[in-house]
């Protein structure tokens, strides 16, 4: 009894190392059977072509100004021509411009957003900036701008005016500017004086207010703009404040006036339309 348990034994271990050595063989019969196949590591993986040198700008908490800009340079590093389509901010006060929106492969160029302090609530901010462009297929590509506005700042509201116009009588509206810098301990502080207000539209009347304080007591001042006369058709412009304090020099409010509509020209029809 003992003889043939020993024989067996030792008849295990051969067969082990067999099933072991057989086992490789077996698994790749069972691939192949099932159709699974091999495939080459790509030398290659398709790139976006539109690179920036950077995609995030952070300015932190900055001293108080009157605007922040953020500047995005970019280069096409493809073997093909690019060409930017849109820039599409998540905020329309951003304003990003591109001079030229075709880039040769190697080529590049920049585009800024643009962050009035005035215009905008103190705090964290995050904006971004979405790129679409096409370098033989439709791509886009993302940027981010982050600041913290200050708390002593100086302010104006509304942030931008609509205004609808589509007779002639006169339309009249507000701009307050109001100032919330606080008086540092060693020297007076220059209160801040508006010194020249006008508008780019010629026809939009613009006039200074007299300075009196708001209800929790903060100075303030007003810019009176009229409308009148409005041409047909949508009218963008802006409206410029320019004040006796250097990190507010100029301010500026976006300006749309949507005046009567344009005469096509067609006949009505019996409906009267």
């Amino acid at each position: 009894m003992d003889a043939s348990i020993r024989s067996a034994k030792a008849d295990w271990w051969p067969r082990a190392l067999w099933t072991a050595a057989l086992l490789p063989f077996v698994l790749s019969l069972v691939v192949h059977a099932s159709g699974v196949k091999a495939r080459p590591v790509a030398d290659g993986i398709a790139r976006d072509s539109l690179a920036f040198e950077q995609y995030l700008v952070n300015l932190g908490s900055p001293p108080p100004r009157s605007e922040y800009l953020a500047r995005f340079a970019f280069r096409n590093i493809g073997l093909q021509p690019l060409e930017i389509s849109e820039l599409k901010p998540s905020c329309g006060c951003l304003n990003p411009r591109l001079e030229r929106k075709e880039f040769a492969p190697g080529e590049g160029g920049e585009f800024f957003l643009r962050v009035r302090a005035a215009n905008e609530k103190p705090g964290p901010h995050e904006y971004t900036c979405q790129i679409l462009y096409d370098d033989g297929q439709p791509r886009e590509a993302e940027v981010r701008f982050k600041i913290s506005l200050p708390e002593e700042r100086v302010e104006i509201r509304p942030r931008s005016l609509i205004v609808y116009q589509f007779n002639n009588q006169p339309t009249t509206r507000e701009i307050a500017i109001t100032d919330f810098r606080a008086a540092p301990e060693d020297r007076p502080l220059a209160r801040l004086e508006i010194l020249e207000a006008s508008c780019s539209l010629k026809w939009v009347e613009v006039a200074i207010g007299e300075a009196q304080f708001d209800e929790i007591g903060q100075r303030q001042q007003k810019v009176l703009v009229t409308i009148t006369d409005v041409p047909p058709g949508t009218h963008d412009g802006s409206i410029i404040v320019r004040t006796n304090i250097s990190e507010y020099a100029e301010l500026r409010v976006p300006l749309r006036v949507e005046g009567p509509i344009r005469e096509t020209g067609k006949p009505r029809t019996e409906n009267g339309e």
